[in-house]
C-alpha cells in the first residue's frame, strides 16, 4: 500500500509549524521523570511545541509553567533538573506555588506597580498527569483526558513499570539531522534489526521472534477507522539476558527474560530490559530536518548500594547509543534523500501500525497538512 505521507511532510517548515500547534500542543507529551521531583523546589525544564517549560515541585504538588520571569522573559530555572527556589536570576522577582509574584524586588519604587495589577500576574501554567514515574504535560487550554490518548490498559501498565525505577539517572541529549517522525517510525519497524543492527542488537533476540504468522492483515477500512489510543501500545520480544552480579542488588520488575517497549504516541520509546535496566528515548522535533534524541536510563530500585553505579550506567548509554548511531547514520541518508517531488514509500503488511500512525496524523493535522 502506499503510504498517506508524502516527502514533503519530512521537510516543509509549514507542515512542522502544523505539528508544533496541532501535535504537541494538542497531546500529553512526556516530560520529566517524578522520581526527580520528589524534593520541596525541584524541578525539571523541556521545550514542547516550542514552548520552555518548567515542571516544579510546588508544596508537595507537581506543576507546569511556562519557564519564563513575566518581567523579561528570563528563563526562570536553566539546567535539565535541579533544586532551587522559583526565582529570577536576572532581577530577583520570586514566585508562589501558583506562580503569582510573591516578592518584586523595589516593585513600589522602581516599578510603580499598584495592589490590582501585582495582583493580577500569574506565570502561564499548563496541565499535568503524572503516571507513576512518568509526567506528562499538555499545552492544550482545554486538555483532552489523558484516557483519550493511552488506554487505561496502558496506563496501569505504565505505573507499574515506571514505579520500579531508581533514583539515580543518566541523562543525555543526541542532536540528529533527520525529521524527528523518521525516529518514531524507525522504532515501530522491527523488521530493520537484522539489517541495520547484526552486531549490536540482532545477536540478543531470540529465535521465533516476529514470525510470519503473526502478521496482521490489512484492512483500509480498519486504518481509516483506528483511534488515537490505538497508537500507543506495549510490546514484548524474547531476548537474551546474561546474568550480572549486580542484579541481585535491585528489585526487578517482572520475572521474565524479555525486552519490554512501550511505544508511547508521539515520540516515545519506553525500553526495559528484562525489567533490570529502563531506557526511554524521546525525539524532540527542533526543525523539519533536525531532531533532539533525549535519553534517560536508570536501573530497577537499588536493594542495596551497587559499587560504582554510575559507571554501570554509563556502560549501558554507551551500548544503546551504539545501537542509536546505526540508526542515525541510515535515518540522515534517508532524510537527505527527501524531496518534495519524491514518490510516497509503499508499505507491507507487517507495517500496520505505521499506517495507523500516519492515518492519526493527517486525521490531527487536517486537509491544510496534507
Amino acid at each position: 500500500m502506499l503510504s498517506l505521507m508524502s516527502q514533503s511532510d519530512y521537510l516543509s517548515d509549514e507542515v512542522f509549524g502544523l505539528e508544533q500547534e496541532r501535535l504537541f500542543g494538542r497531546l500529553w507529551i512526556f516530560a520529566a521523570l517524578k522520581q526527580l521531583l520528589a524534593r520541596p523546589d525541584s524541578f525539571a525544564t523541556r521545550t514542547i511545541g516550542g514552548v520552555p517549560l518548567l515542571l516544579q515541585n510546588c508544596g508537595g504538588v507537581i506543576r507546569a509553567f511556562e519557564n519564563q520571569c513575566l518581567h523579561r522573559q528570563m528563563p526562570l530555572q536553566w539546567e535539565d533538573y535541579g533544586e532551587r527556589p522559583l526565582v529570577c536570576r536576572y532581577h530577583g522577582w520570586a514566585y508562589d506555588d501558583q506562580g503569582a509574584p510573591r516578592h518584586i524586588p523595589g516593585r513600589d519604587e522602581i516599578y510603580r506597580y499598584d495592589e490590582a495589577e501585582a495582583g493580577s500576574l500569574r506565570l502561564r501554567q499548563f496541565a499535568v498527569e503524572c503516571v507513576g514515574n512518568l509526567v506528562f504535560v499538555n499545552l492544550d487550554e482545554n486538555p483532552m483526558p489523558i484516557s483519550g490518548q493511552f488506554s487505561a490498559g496502558l496506563l496501569e501498565r505504565l505505573a507499574a513499570v515506571s514505579g520500579a525505577f531508581d533514583n539515580e539517572v543518566i541523562h543525555s541529549r543526541i542532536a540528529a539531522k533527520y525529521n524527528w517522525k523518521l525516529n518514531f517510525e524507525n522504532v515501530l519497524d522491527g523488521n530493520h534489526v537484522r539489517y541495520l543492527h547484526p552486531r549490536t542488537f540482532m545477536p540478543f533476540m531470540q529465535p521465533g521472534n516476529g514470525k510470519e504468522a503473526a502478521l496482521p492483515s490489512i484492512d483500509p477500512g480498519e486504518i481509516d477507522k483506528c483511534r488515537l489510543q490505538d497508537l500507543s501500545y506495549e510490546s514484548r520480544a524474547v531476548f537474551k539476558v546474561a546474568k550480572r552480579p549486580w542484579h541481585d542488588n535491585v528489585e526487578r520488575f517482572g520475572t521474565e527474560d524479555v525486552y519490554y517497549n512501550f511505544f508511547l504516541y508521539p515520540n516515545v520509546n519506553f525500553i526495559s530490559v528484562a525489567g533490570n535496566i529502563f531506557l526511554i528515548q524521546q525525539f524532540n522535533p527542533l526543525a523539519p530536518a533536525k531532531t533532539e534524541i533525549g535519553f534517560s536510563l536508570m536501573t530497577a530500585r537499588k536493594r542495596r548500594r551497587i559499587p560504582a553505579s554510575a559507571a554501570l550506567l554509563w556502560a549501558h548509554l554507551c551500548g544503546e547509543k551504539a545501537v542509536l548511531d546505526e540508526d542515525i547514520i541510515a535515518l540522515e541518508a534517508l532524510q537527505a534523500g527527501l524531496h518534495p517531488g519524491g514518490q510516497a514509500a509503499r508499505h507491507g503488511v507487517y507495517e500496520k501500525q505505521l499506517m495507523m500512525n500516519h492515518a492519526i496524523y493527517r486525521r490531527m493535522l487536517g486537509a491544510e497538512g496534507t
